[in-house]
């Protein structure tokens, strides 16, 4: 069993962040991870739009082909939000059929051999998106959490950090995102430091 009190990564090993568009491009928390870890290597499998069932579909290619030690996995946003309101044009991914999801990656990652890995709890909605859809991330903050007990994996607590970054500002504003969903520079910074602090990286 996975010991959790001990670092998630050791020196030379190889870890893959995935995720979707909060984790997609150069300039994401995948960067800072990098820059914290010079000797692991940090590769971005994040790809625009995905949900659970989307990634699962490009597990071979892009978590297994590439051969890690280490999985991180930072998807929900999607998954709670699209399929509904505004966002309507995709059927919906219950809370519960996206915690299955997260537990059938780490279980296809321990059929693999890969022992390591990581779920963030979605961060919340703040702005336009708050407002269209309020609190409905907060069950899959739970879904995520359930995933990851029943998984024995490392957790992230993203919505926590997204509360504390706020200080109790009216959620109807924008505070850490550009948006209401895609982090700021400086938040994807924060979410890198929040990543290493759960995985005992911290110094």
């Amino acid at each position: 069993m996975l010991d959790l009190t001990k670092p998630f990564l050791e020196k030379g090993e190889t870890l893959v962040c995935l995720g979707d568009s909060l984790t997609e491009g150069e300039n994401s928390y995948v960067k800072f991870l990098q820059e914290a870890l010079p000797e692991n290597t940090v590769i971005n499998a994040g790809r625009g739009g995905d949900k659970t069932p989307f990634a699962l579909t490009r597990f071979e290619r892009d978590v297994f082909d590439r051969k890690p030690d280490a999985l991180s996995i930072m998807l929900g946003a999607n998954d709670a939000a699209v399929g509904r309101g505004c966002w309507a044009d995709e059927p919906m991914v219950s809370a519960e059929a996206y915690r299955c999801n997260l537990v059938w990656m780490a279980h296809l990652c321990h059929l693999k051999g890969i022992k390591k890995i990581s779920i963030a709890t979605p961060f919340g909605l703040e702005g336009k998106a708050y407002l269209a859809h309020g609190e409905r991330v907060h069950e899959y903050n739970m879904a995520a959490r359930d995933a990851a007990d029943e998984m024995k994996t490392y957790t992230v607590p993203l919505d926590a950090l997204f509360a504390s970054l706020r200080k109790g500002a009216p959620l109807a504003e924008l505070v850490v995102t550009r948006d209401g969903t895609h982090p700021l520079a400086q938040f994807h910074k924060d979410i890198a430091e929040a990543m290493l602090k759960a995985w005992n990286l911290k110094k």
